[in-house]
């Protein structure tokens, strides 16, 4: 999710056009790993999250864009050090994320998409705490991404590289999304296939794949509701893995 682009990867694409979306993830991990082993099996965490995010085109090829996430409630156990658990919360403003979406578009016989280059900063705003969703902590990244769609496919490919300082790792994620599209009262919503791959160099790798469906209400309202599952988790370090994901996202576009 944090390599998408509000509206929904789709929108606005005319001048001076607008946006707003509001998503709720939920995700639960129910083991700690090291490494790929699972060092502590059974010992779970759950966040809930709350992200407000916008958009303004100022040319179909310059974007402005902002991601605020708010934590609702998190809770994660960890081993005690006497074979028991600790259990640990966190809540609050997270790190805010702002991105200035670069675009080039193209037209072609039957199929029509872009090429985009995207600058990015982290501003933190999490504040301390000894456990804590997000990491209070200055970052820079680049965005790459590729896209394309015909009358019935849509293509999506992104590549993101962040830069961090002290304490947190660097990371990398690309993105792959499949979808196909069709016309319930005539407007354009699809159903995807999305893979997302995190690597950091601290040797954590993540897979994350699960299907999305995306709906176009009435070109104003958008609704899109997706699941992905880890197929694959190494953690670098003592940290939790093995779960899930579902996000439901309301967008609004003007």
């Amino acid at each position: 999710m944090s390599a998408d682009e509000p509206i929904m990867n789709m929108m606005p694409r005319w001048d001076n056009g607008w946006g707003l979306q509001l998503i709720d993830e939920y995700r639960h991990e129910s083991d700690l790993l090291l490494g790929k082993s699972t060092a502590y099996r059974g010992f779970t965490e759950d966040v809930h999250l709350l992200h407000l995010q916008g958009v303004y085109t100022w040319d179909r090829s310059i974007r402005l864009t902002y991601k605020l996430p708010y934590v609702l409630d998190a809770r994660r156990e960890m081993p005690d050090n006497l074979g028991g658990k600790l259990v640990e919360h966190d809540s609050g403003i997270g790190d805010a994320t702002l991105a200035l979406p670069l675009k080039k578009y193209f037209n072609l016989d039957g199929r029509s998409g872009s090429w985009g280059f995207k600058p990015m900063l982290r501003v933190p705003l999490a504040g301390e705490d000894s456990y804590k969703i997000y990491d209070n902590e200055w970052g820079g990244g680049l965005g790459l991404s590729y896209d394309f769609e015909t009358s019935r496919l849509a293509f999506l490919s992104s590549a993101s590289f962040w830069f961090f300082g002290n304490e947190k790792p660097n990371e990398n994620k690309f993105s792959l999304d499949l979808g196909y599209k069709f016309y319930p009262l005539g407007t354009n919503s699809q159903i995807l296939w999305e893979t997302d791959f995190l690597l950091k160099d601290n040797g954590t790798e993540n897979l994350l794949a699960g299907p999305a469906l995306y709906w176009n209400i009435n070109d104003l309202t958008h609704i899109r509701l997706e699941w992905k599952h880890d197929f694959y988790s190494k953690q670098g370090k003592l940290d939790h893995g093995n779960g899930d994901r579902i996000l439901l996202s309301l967008g609004l576009v003007y």
